[in-house]
């Protein structure tokens, strides 16, 4: 099963009611370091692939670009059916960095952080070394980017393909969703 979550920024509008509050005559305030660091993660809704621990720990490897953003589930197979190519196109509708949260047969949780929205139409790779990969269960852990390439994220008929180099994958998700892999690289 996958769920693919999309970030809404709300960034501007935390710091302007933080700013007003700061102009308020009864009650000065300062900005202070949080508000330009990470939040913990927003989402929108439930997960079931999210433990209670699970989006602060995410939140701590996020770029700065996203903290605050509201995190909106835009693909769930238990909503949207098993099709990579409905994942792809509601990537595409809704735009922004996107948390792909996958948990297989074995009952192992883990995903990616994708910059970019997965909606490239050429079989190559784009994104940046802002994606990491990780996983949540049985073991939390976080693959950051190695900086020995830019195989980041790719889309190959209806394939998700994230992380990459010496002919393999960090994680490929077929277009069933029922075939995939995960290598450590």
């Amino acid at each position: 099963m996958a769920w693919l979550w999309s970030s809404k920024s709300n960034q501007k509008r935390k710091l302007e009611k933080k700013l007003s509050a700061s102009t308020s005559p009864r009650k000065p305030s300062l900005l202070d370091e949080h508000d330009f660091y990470h939040d913990e993660i927003e989402l929108l809704s439930d997960s079931r692939l999210f433990g209670p621990e699970d989006p602060k720990k995410l939140s701590e490897h996020l770029p700065s670009r996203v903290y605050g953003c509201k995190w909106q589930l835009v693909y769930s197979t238990f909503q949207h059916g098993i099709s990579s190519s409905t994942l792809i196109r509601s990537s595409r509708e809704h735009g922004g960095s996107s948390l792909l949260i996958i948990k297989d047969y074995m009952g192992h949780v883990f995903g990616a952080f994708a910059s970019h929205p997965w909606c490239n139409p050429e079989p190559k790779f784009y994104g940046n070394g802002e994606c990491f990969l990780f996983t949540l269960h049985p073991e939390y852990k976080v693959f950051k980017w190695s900086g020995k390439n830019c195989y980041c994220q790719m889309i190959e008929n209806n394939r998700i393909i994230m992380g990459g180099g010496s002919g393999v994958f960090g994680v490929w998700l077929g277009e069933d969703q029922h075939t995939g892999s995960t290598q450590q690289i």
